[in-house]
């Protein structure tokens, strides 16, 4: 017996999707077509005419089963990011700064899409590493899909906020508690990803400074936003449980420590490269923005934190330094942590404002030059980094504009978050329709790798060993080589 030959040799591939060797694209790829007839046409007189044009080959039909492996097979990390901007939309429409209940009303609806969303993408992922042998590793040492495994934990993250908006706002303590909970799952997965992903860079990603952009914020902007969540829940816990709302405030300052600074370090990184060799391509242009997320997201979780720090001491006579015993004394540190909290918000508040006009005068720059950008046949799912990064920005102007009572921080959050709303139109509605054709099912990272199963896996090596290709140790060292 001998290894099944590569696909590509025996089958047609996909036309809507990178061609993949092995077992699975055959599967894939079973159905054949009919080929048009190319007998020349007669006229009434008997002469030949020319043929017409053939037509193109009809897609290969394929069974659920098939459809379902090829959607798991093709469903990317990157997908996450359509959770961040279906959560963050959310938010912002239950927090908007003019408020109205039909707006709170329309924020429940986005909040529960987005847990679908998140529930389908999740299931999905978990299948896709589950069922194909291998695939995570390739994923993981892949210079660009790796970095938005950093989207799942942001976009966890606006589903815990909108649980305590609108869960706890409505059913009470359970749901502050389950929201704790919650924070904590998200909690270890963000900061799993944002270490590993910094120990798999230097160590088994083939970067150069030419590959060096704004997605390398993604794993570690993940804490950014889970501290910043963690604040949310502190507050939701606090009439229920002092105590838990306190530490989970300390362990959000920690969180946050280990976001936003070293996410000053690759902007300066990524302002060298943008000096030295220009912004990004057309197709990764919305890149731009995404230093947004951890100077915005930043102020908003630094303020939400002092805001917390003040509540605890005032109204429920908590200080944040266990020990302390005079209410007087406690109020003053709470005070000053407040303010300080505050005025580091400030300052990450105006380094968004810079990037956020920076990336704005960009993409309209790109935009004049093609004006088919945003067209029909340029969408991609990398668009969605137009509404997150600029969605936080939004949540730290709105929370600014409360606590300094500021008319002027009300209005510019009140346009941001329309801004990032009619983004969450344009970007949603483009989804659904190549959802719909079938368009969004590519995973590039998966180009050109043989992809099998992990039951097909085990068979071409039992063939290789029953054909005398190689012994055990062989197997394995062939195995090793394809991860």
């Amino acid at each position: 017996m001998t290894s099944p030959s590569p696909a590509s040799e025996r089958t047609i591939p996909l036309p809507t999707t990178p061609v993949i060797s092995g077992p699975v694209t055959a599967a894939l790829t079973s159905d054949s077509t009919i080929a048009p007839s190319t007998a020349p046409l007669r006229s009434s007189n008997g002469s030949s005419t020319t043929p017409p044009p053939k037509a193109p080959p009809a897609s290969p039909r394929r069974g659920l089963r098939q459809a379902i492996l090829h959607a798991v097979l093709h469903t990317p990390p990157s997908f996450y990011a359509i959770t961040m901007g279906t959560g963050i939309t959310s938010i912002l429409l239950h927090n908007y700064p003019y408020q109205g209940h039909w707006l709170q009303y329309l924020g429940v609806i986005v909040f529960v899409l987005n847990i679908i969303i998140f529930s389908i993408l999740t299931i999905s992922n978990i299948l896709r590493y589950t069922i194909y042998h291998g695939l995570f590793c390739t994923v993981a040492k892949h210079n660009v899909a790796s970095m938005f495994w950093g989207c799942m934990p942001m976009g966890f993250s606006t589903i815990v906020n909108m649980v305590c908006f609108v869960c706890v706002e409505a059913w009470g303590e359970r749901w502050a508690y389950a929201a704790f909970g919650l924070w904590w799952v998200n909690v270890l997965l963000a900061v799993l990803v944002n270490f590993g992903m910094i120990f798999v860079l230097f160590t088994r990603q083939s970067q150069t400074p030419a590959s060096l952009a704004p997605t390398w914020l993604l794993p570690i902007v993940g804490t950014v936003v889970v501290a910043a969540s963690g604040a949310v829940v502190a507050q939701s816990l606090a009439p229920y449980n002092a105590g838990l709302a306190r530490s989970t405030i300390l362990c959000s300052f920690v969180i946050w420590g280990t976001g936003v600074p070293p996410a000053l370090m690759i902007i300066t990184l990524w302002i060298y490269r943008a000096a030295m060799q220009g912004p990004p391509a057309p197709a990764a242009l919305a890149s731009v923005f995404l230093p947004l997320g951890p100077c915005g997201q930043g102020a908003f979780g630094i303020i939400s934190m002092g805001v917390g720090v003040r509540t605890l001491a005032y109204k429920y006579s908590f200080p944040i330094i266990p020990g302390l015993t005079e209410a007087e004394g406690a109020q003053r540190i709470a005070d000053a942590i407040y303010a300080g909290c505050v005025l580091t918000g400030l300052v990450l508040w105006g380094l968004a404002l810079l990037w956020y006009t920076i990336a704005v005068a960009l993409f309209l720059d790109q935009w004049r030059k093609d004006w088919r950008l945003l067209g029909p046949g340029k969408f991609s799912v990398g668009l969605w980094a137009l509404t997150f990064p600029i969605g936080v920005f939004a949540t730290s102007t709105i929370v600014l504009a409360a606590e300094l009572r500021s008319p002027a921080f009300k209005v510019i959050a009140a346009f941001l978050s329309a801004q990032v709303i009619l983004h969450f139109l344009y970007v949603g509605g483009a989804t659904l329709w190549i959802t719909i054709t079938g368009a969004i099912y590519n995973a590039p990272e998966i180009a050109g790798a043989d992809v099998y199963t992990r039951k097909e896996w085990s068979r071409r090596v039992a063939d290789d060993i029953e054909a005398g290709c190689g012994d055990e140790p062989a197997a394995a060292a062939v195995e090793k080589a394809t991860r």
